[in-house]
């Protein structure tokens, strides 16, 4: 029994003291679980890897499309769509999947009553009304500025301090507090996310590219009509989002 024993104790030793590999090392962390699946890829990449339908994506993969490319994402009955030159990171969350969007624009759908999916542009966060099925755009138009538009539902976007809720079938142009430079990629849902990322604060000449200042008590939420957005988001991409026969 005592000779039985002794080689236990050896291999826990080597796990405690002797910093080498070992079965009981290995077994201590289980593999990440899939958050989702990539739907359809035109041009689309994961990380350094090309995006290929039915490919399972990861919280904390990042996304990216080439010009005139396209990447479709499922997290169950969450959609999303990258569009051309386009790149983000996507994370899990307790109540769906966040998308950090760093350049270009993506489109979303949303359920209603389910998962949520938030999108956030340069320190801008847009998070769809729970209650109601939304489909919308969010778009990185300039360092300091971001377009989100609401086609179906609504959705509320938070910039620094000030809110405002989208209506269906309206656009805003959105002038953030900071233009943001990234050091580290991190859910934006991470109580440190904005120590990993840099600002410069928007609402200065130089920054603004020939725009004025924000002075005290103007909005930073500008509505602009939909045709300058481009309403195709489209019942096209739409019923694409939406399909019952998604993979």
């Amino acid at each position: 029994m005592a000779m039985k024993i002794v080689p236990i104790l050896l291999v826990l030793a080597l796990c405690i003291f002797g910093g080498v590999p070992s079965p009981c090392l290995a077994q201590s962390e289980p593999p990440p679980a899939a958050l989702g699946l990539i739907a359809r890829s035109n041009g689309g990449w994961i990380g350094s890897s090309v995006a290929i339908e039915g490919a399972t994506l990861y919280s904390g993969d990042m996304l990216k499309t080439q010009e005139n490319g396209s990447l479709l994402v499922r997290i169950g009955a969450l959609s999303f769509e990258l569009q051309a030159s386009s790149i983000g990171h996507v994370y899990r969350t307790p109540y769906g999947a966040i998308l950090e969007l760093n350049r270009g624009s993506v489109l979303y759908t949303t359920p209603g009553g389910q998962a949520n999916l938030v999108v956030v542009a340069s320190d801008i966060r847009v998070t769809p009304v729970l209650s109601l099925p939304d489909f919308g755009r969010v778009s990185i138009d300039g360092p300091c500025s971001v377009t989100v538009y609401s086609q179906r539902g609504q959705a509320n976007v938070q910039a620094g301090s000030e809110s405002h809720l989208v209506e269906e079938g309206k656009a805003y142009r959105v002038r953030p507090e900071n233009e943001v430079a990234y050091r580290q990629y991190v859910s934006p849902d991470e109580v440190d996310y904005h120590s990993y990322h840099s600002h410069e604060p928007c609402d200065t000449p130089q920054v603004a590219k020939g725009h004025a200042p924000i002075a005290a008590g103007q909005s930073r939420f500008l509505i602009v009509t939909t045709a300058v957005v481009g309403t195709a988001t489209g019942i096209a991409i739409w019923k694409a989002l939406e399909s019952p026969d998604r993979p």
